[in-house]
């Protein structure tokens, strides 16, 4: 089985200035995740791709030979860009065999396990049925049944409508999760058939520690995560 694993680290960001290059125990975000998948690569015959327009980033150097930097198209780098385009266009460009598997690895998550992503990897390899594989969190108190929707004169509704104002207890509601960003797992075959980066049925794999689902999309976060880091 050979791995791809790619991590795309695109410039600019709204809640955090080059959040990509923003560090976390002193490395930064997009260099973790490339050091996660070196550390993969004690398991798996693999190749790293580094998709970025970051100009500081298109001259990055590694010790790892199958480390390739890809400069991202100009098309492939605005806000409304969808990452499936982006992964597309790389499969394409550099002929990814369809028999591969594609790991996706979002910089934006510092911390994976990696025993998790390991074992993710060979249930899908062994296991025909699922055709993608996705980490999840748990939402916690963040319930859907909890949540609102607000109209322009400030009225608010239930966001899940069930025909009455939801109060039970947050241990009480039913299960819900959330994609972590941590890693998406899927064969380059089944994402070019499907149209998606998580061709179904999917697999859900729930974190066991919080800290792996930490998502650094604001200052908040990088200070929560750097505070793990200790």
């Amino acid at each position: 089985m050979f791995i791809n694993i790619v991590i795309p680290a695109r410039n600019g960001s709204k809640g955090i200035k080059n959040k990509n290059l923003a560090k976390v125990g002193n490395v930064p975000l997009f260099e973790r995740s490339i050091n996660h998948a070196i550390e993969l690569s004690k398991y798996f015959s693999l190749k790293i791709w580094l998709s970025t327009d970051i100009p500081s980033l298109l001259n990055y150097q590694s010790d790892f030979k199958d480390l390739v930097i890809c400069k991202r198209d100009k098309n492939l780098c605005g806000d409304e860009v969808l990452t499936y385009d982006v992964i597309l266009n790389l499969i394409n460009s550099y002929s990814i065999p369809e028999e591969e598997f594609l790991v996706l690895f979002q910089p934006t998550t510092p911390f994976r396990d990696l025993l998790e992503v390991r074992d993710a990897i060979i249930f899908l390899e062994e296991n025909y049925y699922f055709k993608s594989l996705v980490s999840l969190s748990d939402v916690g108190g963040n319930h859907p049944f909890r949540m609102k929707k607000i109209n322009k004169e400030g009225e608010i509704f239930d966001f899940t409508d069930q025909g009455y104002e939801n109060m039970i207890p947050r241990q009480s509601l039913p299960k819900v999760y959330i994609r972590s960003g941590s890693f998406y797992i899927s064969r380059v075959s089944s994402i070019l058939k499907n149209g998606t980066l998580l061709p179904k049925p999917c697999k859900g794999v729930i974190h066991n520690e919080y800290k792996y689902a930490i998502n650094i999309d604001s200052e908040v976060d990088l200070i929560l995560a750097n505070n793990f880091n200790i």
